[in-house]
């Protein structure tokens, strides 16, 4: 019984193998998709699309060539070097197929329309400005304490005029205050765009690291509206401020901007508020609430 069921197995893989050898020697018609390849591009010019389209050609030859084609190359090879920028007519023939040797084919038909354009941009090179980005909002305040001396510096790009022209500012990675030696900071660059290329991949910034200071500052006035028709006391209020020396020492009273909380009066007294320049802060001030008469 086992005898006779290897017989049949056999038989039937003789059978299939012969089916298949005789389909792979018999001739066929077969529409195949193709892609394109571009040689030979000027260097002032690069392929504004992302992929170029397959051309589908009908072909004849036999089941082992189709084989052949599967698992190996076979593209259209289009020479550019007379390409200008904008579109430009594609034009294909049978010379420009590029397949093995070892395959043997007849082309019956290349099916391509008339008025299949190649779009090319030029390639250009433009400087962008920097946008930095921090790693928190501690960092931030560090980074506006300590001032980046070169913060407006740019970097050069290199790509399509088309992508480069929808670029504004090229951003930094998020940058912290624990990553400061000696006074500079190495900064890698984000790449905008993959068809982009950055011909440096990190900035230099250079970090002033100021002294930080406290200062008292007398005598700014307190603002309210006028059609209130109310009186305050006092009418001035006293400030300890912190921040960088550079800073600090260039404030007056006119630097600091003081506002009654009209908003929430209670018993006759209301709270101020502050408004100080980026960078500093208020350490301490007097009085902390101010007396409101109503005017009859």
């Amino acid at each position: 019984m086992t005898k006779n069921l290897l017989i049949k197995v056999l038989i039937l893989i003789i059978a299939i193998l012969f089916w298949e050898q005789q389909v792979l020697m018999k001739s066929h018609i077969q529409d195949i998709y193709v892609p394109i390849k571009l040689i030979n591009i000027p260097s002032d010019l690069v392929l504004d699309e992302d992929e170029l389209p397959e051309v589908s050609i009908s072909i004849q030859a036999k089941g082992l060539a189709f084989l052949y084609i599967r698992f190996s190359k076979i593209y259209f090879e289009i020479n550019a070097e007379d390409y200008k920028y904008g579109k430009n007519r594609l034009k294909l023939s049978e010379k420009e197929l590029i397949f093995s040797d070892r395959i043997d084919l007849n082309i019956l038909n290349i099916e391509l329309d008339k008025n299949i354009y190649v779009s090319m941009d030029k390639l250009v090179e433009k400087k962008k400005p920097i946008e930095i980005q921090y790693a928190s909002a501690k960092d931030e305040k560090f980074f506006i304490e300590n001032k980046i001396v070169n913060q407006q510096q740019k970097v050069t790009l290199k790509g399509p005029l088309g992508i480069l022209n929808d670029i504004k500012k090229i951003q930094t990675e998020k940058i912290s205050r624990k990553k400061v030696e000696n006074g500079k900071l190495s900064v890698v660059i984000i790449n905008p765009d993959p068809k982009v290329q950055l011909l440096k991949d990190r900035i230099i910034l250079k970090i002033t690291q100021t002294k930080t200071i406290n200062r008292t500052i007398s005598l700014i006035p307190i603002r309210f509206p006028e059609e209130k028709n109310i009186t305050i006391i006092p009418q001035k209020v006293s400030v300890m401020v912190r921040g960088p020396e550079e800073i600090v020492e260039k404030l007056n009273n006119k630097s600091i901007i003081v506002n009654l909380n009209i908003s929430d009066i209670g018993k006759d007294y209301a709270e101020i508020t502050f408004e100080v320049p980026s960078g500093v802060k208020i350490i301490e001030y007097t009085p902390k609430k101010i007396q409101v008469i109503k005017n009859e």
